[in-house]
């Protein structure tokens, strides 16, 4: 086993020193690359929503969900991976933290692959299960169809970037994030309308222009890894452990299944709202389609400053420094609350101002974003908590009580309760079904964090070094 004989700085400063400030500076990067990913996906539902109209602004949602619940399905494998990393790091075990890089790219790939292949095929299906608006149904289907051919090189990405940060380099996916977000803010009008003599490709081209960029993006980064010569580059002999290790997928998969069928319950829980959202009616839709890009802001902090949180937290649980674990939790937590609150206030003291950017003024759909927003919105703060929490017992391997939370919250409360009070509130009740199953998230976390058993797992026993664990 080659132990790590230098660790990176800035790994270094997530096992010592002030834990506030260094959280707030850990989630910075993330947090201005989630920003400008919004911002970017605001600049193309402005174009799309101008260029072509509400039901393509519909279609763009529709297809979005589609594709968040195909990530759903792999997600947590990525999490965890970054968890099982970031412990080897913080035990000091270099030779073990690639073994698990090779396994966990390779299998990202692979999986990227096999889902675009069940998403391409599988989309007409998916489109009548959602009962989508005629209307916006061949636009989504095309927009969906050309997406999936990224999802090997988005998995990838993702994969790399989760990796990255949970061995305290938020650095380079910020980098090549802005890299990727920079290629679509430029390429996204261009393909949509077909300026400066290019094809004229319509809704298609937004998708088209996220393949391009992120496929640039994810070739740029590998590129740049090597040559920095970073911690984690497989070389020479090394290279054998891109191969899929049984041992070490299977160690992965056991602690990633319960998170992916979490991140598949979230995601999915969405995709059964839509199909009420749907049946509403396009105006309803496309005010549900404004609503979400604010949101997309409103909760950048509830992604950004846990998945620092969980990176801290797994290098001190490495550490076996319980003492700083708490601190980030209550700091994390506090930070993340604040911010979501404070955002949610701004976005409903704005009114209409940021729905006239995608809807026309004084038209119903506006109307309907307004009421939208001003119910739910109030969900995010409340989700912060949640999010926090579920950080810190994720450090440390345990991934099913946060997915039996999620489930009962969502598919024994959301759901329920917007299906069977529609016909008594109307659309109001798919609304409040968000603040709602939040508030309770948000309970069962308090009570899971300080009641569970979460503390007494661990990745790699004390008994056992990561090495021998992955043997």
């Amino acid at each position: 086993m080659r132990l790590l004989q230098s660790e990176d700085a800035s790994s270094k400063t997530l096992t010592r020193g002030p834990i506030a400030s260094t959280l707030a500076r850990f989630s910075l990067p993330l947090t201005t690359t989630l920003l400008l990913h919004s911002v970017v996906g605001s600049w193309s539902a402005f174009w799309v929503s101008r260029t072509l109209g509400a039901n393509e602004l519909v279609a763009v949602i529709n297809a979005n969900i589609i594709v968040g619940l195909l990530m759903a399905v792999i997600f947590g494998f990525g999490a965890t991976a970054g968890i099982f990393i970031g412990q080897a790091i913080g035990a000091n075990d270099l030779d073990s933290a690639k073994k698990l890089f090779g396994t966990a790219m390779t299998f990202a790939m692979s999986s990227g692959f096999f889902l675009a292949l069940i998403g391409y095929l599988g989309v007409h299906s998916i489109a009548d299960l959602l009962h989508m608006p005629l209307e916006a149904r061949g636009a989504s289907i095309a927009y969906f169809q050309i997406f999936c051919l990224s999802l090997p090189t988005l998995f990838a990405y993702v994969f790399a970037s989760q990796i990255l940060r949970s061995i305290g380099d938020a650095r380079t996916p910020f980098i090549f994030s802005s890299l990727w977000i920079g290629l679509s803010f430029v390429l996204t009008p261009l393909f949509l309308t077909g300026i400066f003599g290019l094809p004229q490709f319509g809704l298609a081209g937004a998708a088209m222009a996220s393949c391009i960029a992120n496929a640039l993006a994810v070739v740029m980064m590998a590129l740049y890894v090597y040559q920095k010569d970073h911690q984690i580059a497989l070389r020479g002999a090394e290279l054998r452990y891109l191969r899929l290790t049984p041992n070490i997928l299977f160690r992965l998969a056991k602690k990633a299944l319960p998170t992916s069928i979490e991140s598949i319950i979230v995601q999915g829980s969405y995709f059964a709202l839509l199909f009420l959202v749907n049946a509403q009616g396009t105006a309803t839709a496309a005010g549900y389609a404004a609503s979400a890009q604010l949101w997309g802001y409103v909760g950048i902090p509830v992604i950004a400053i846990p998945a620092s949180m969980s990176a801290m937290a797994a290098q001190n649980i490495g550490a076996g420094q319980w003492v700083r674990v708490e601190k980030i939790m209550l700091y994390g937590c506090a930070l993340t609350v604040l911010a979501t609150t404070s955002l949610a206030v701004i976005t409903w003291s704005l009114g209409d101002l940021p729905f006239l950017l995608f809807l026309p003024e004084g038209s119903i759909a506006l109307q309907s974003a307004l009421e939208i927003n001003s119910i739910a919105v109030w969900s995010i703060p409340l989700l912060a908590i949640t999010s926090s929490l579920f950080a810190i017992v994720r450090a440390n391997g345990s991934m099913l009580a946060p997915a039996v939370i999620f489930t009962v919250t969502m598919w024994g409360l959301r759901i329920p309760f917007a299906y069977l009070m529609e016909p008594v509130l109307g659309a109001a009740a798919i609304w409040w079904s968000f603040p709602l199953s939040a508030f309770m998230s948000a309970l069962l976390a308090i009570l899971y964090y300080r009641t569970g058993s979460w503390r007494s797992g661990s990745l790699f026993p004390a008994e056992s070094s990561v090495a021998r664990v992955l043997q």
